[in-house]
């Protein structure tokens, strides 16, 4: 592993990747530790020791990297990027005039990354508000604000925003110019960094006999037999094989006959059917933390939404369940597979092109999302489950299990096998495999 990861360092390419990846997530960490003006930092920290923080606030820090503990200006992540992409597909999928937006190529394509990004604009004001609101609220007990109401709500909110529309433009730097998923690097990075806090602060537990030390051993050994079971479960494969007919041209053949397969997933989505339904499930139950005292429709959601509640849950399975079919289907189209194989000669054997191959591929799919997503969404609420069975401090529950879990994995496997292939077509030894020169072939 050792080699692989020096090898990195033997391909200018590669180095000016990994170097400018790791150079933009170094910022985001400083930036992480900016708090927004006008916030006295010791003293919002000191109300957090004393019980201001819990399940959610912790739920929320594992998806900023501890930046919304601080009142950081990165204090809202890339959330509301996520928000607002989510939009925009279910435009896709709902709307013609942006479908065909899509399809009028890469001018299209920049028009609809222009409109998700003015949409994240208008996502990050709204909730950099609610979120001013209530820390204008928390402000009664904890004075930690330097400035009056009004002029923190404006200071916080535009401030919140541009650290937002900063992250979004690293993360597409990342993707661009750098290596793997700017954005879910972003997330995983904001994930890995808070293990050592929490490592100290569970061992601290243990010590003040806040928690059993068989528990932990149990948890610990879970957490490692889940992972293991999130990497088997990422590599699965269902390859369906794809014939293309002989072609011929003044009586001799060109290239055809060949068998190759088309490789799905037994997870087509990765994460991001749990990113989007944790984003949009942070916007109801956020509401309801900071108004729930005025309205009783928010009283009643923070009632019944808490994670420990059997609503949550179902909600929280449901939309996991439905964002994966949902992205399935945006981003392997059945139609689409089909037309391409019939316009390139291809068919799968045993199955006639064009609609039937489209039944067949649909179908497949299909079967094979559904124990995908039922196994994202058994992932993602073991933390609830470990929490509430074993008392293990909410932090370390959702940073080592469910989606965190499944970030960190998902994000590093397709970050080593990109690292992989620059690394094999310099025949290299990479992380997942050896060099072919080396295998004798």
């Amino acid at each position: 592993m050792w080699k692989a990861f020096l090898n990195i360092f033997k391909i200018p390419e590669l180095r000016k990747k990994f170097l400018f990846t790791l150079g933009i997530l170094v910022v985001f960490r400083i930036g992480a530790q900016i708090p927004v003006p006008g916030i006295d930092l010791a003293r919002l920290l000191e109300m957090n020791q004393h019980g201001a923080q819990g399940g959610f606030a912790d739920f929320l820090n594992l998806f900023t990297g501890g930046a919304r503990e601080n009142a950081s200006v990165f204090s809202l992540g890339v959330m509301p990027y996520i928000t607002a992409t989510i939009i925009m597909q279910l435009l896709k999928a709902v709307v013609p005039s942006v479908d065909r937006m899509l399809k009028e190529g890469p001018e299209g394509r920049k028009k609809f990354q222009q409109y998700g990004r003015l949409g994240t604009v208008a996502v990050t004001l709204v909730q950099g508000f609610i979120y001013a609101r209530g820390l204008i609220n928390d402000n009664a007990t904890g004075a930690f604000l330097a400035v009056g109401d009004s002029a923190f709500i404006v200071i916080f909110t535009l401030a919140v925003t541009a650290g937002t529309l900063i992250l979004m433009w690293m993360g597409e730097q990342i993707t661009e110019r750098g290596i793997g998923n700017g954005i879910s690097l972003i997330i995983m990075a904001g994930i890995v960094a808070r293990l050592p806090h929490s490592i100290v602060r569970l061992f601290a537990g243990v010590e003040k006999g806040g928690t059993d030390p068989m528990n932990l051993v149990i948890v610990l050994a879970l957490f490692a037999v889940i992972i293991g079971f999130v990497v088997f479960e990422e590599q699965g494969l269902r390859k369906i094989p794809v014939q293309y007919a002989n072609r011929t041209a003044g009586g001799a053949s060109q290239g055809g006959g060949q068998v190759t397969f088309l490789p799905f997933k037994v997870n087509p989505t990765g994460v991001i059917p749990i990113i989007f339904a944790s984003s949009l499930l942070i916007i109801p139950i956020q509401l309801a933390q900071w108004f729930g005292e005025k309205f009783e429709i928010f009283k009643a959601i923070s009632a019944n939404m808490a994670f420990d509640k059997p609503l949550y849950m179902i909600v929280y399975f449901s939309l996991i369940i439905f964002f994966a079919y949902f992205y399935t289907e945006i981003e392997l189209n059945p139609h689409d597979i089909a037309e391409n194989l019939r316009k390139q000669g291809g068919f799968v054997p045993g199955v006639r092109p064009g609609q039937k191959t489209e039944e067949f591929l649909a179908y497949t799919l299909s079967r094979i999302t559904l124990p995908g997503s039922f196994f994202l969404g058994i992932i993602a609420l073991m933390p609830n489950i470990v929490i509430k069975i074993f008392n293990v401090p909410s932090n370390l529950g959702y940073l080592m299990g469910g989606t965190s879990l499944l970030i960190m994995v998902g994000v590093a496997l397709d970050t080593l096998k990109q690292i992989e292939s620059h690394l094999m077509m310099h025949h290299m030894d990479g992380f997942l495999t050896r060099s072919a020169s080396k295998k004798g072939y």
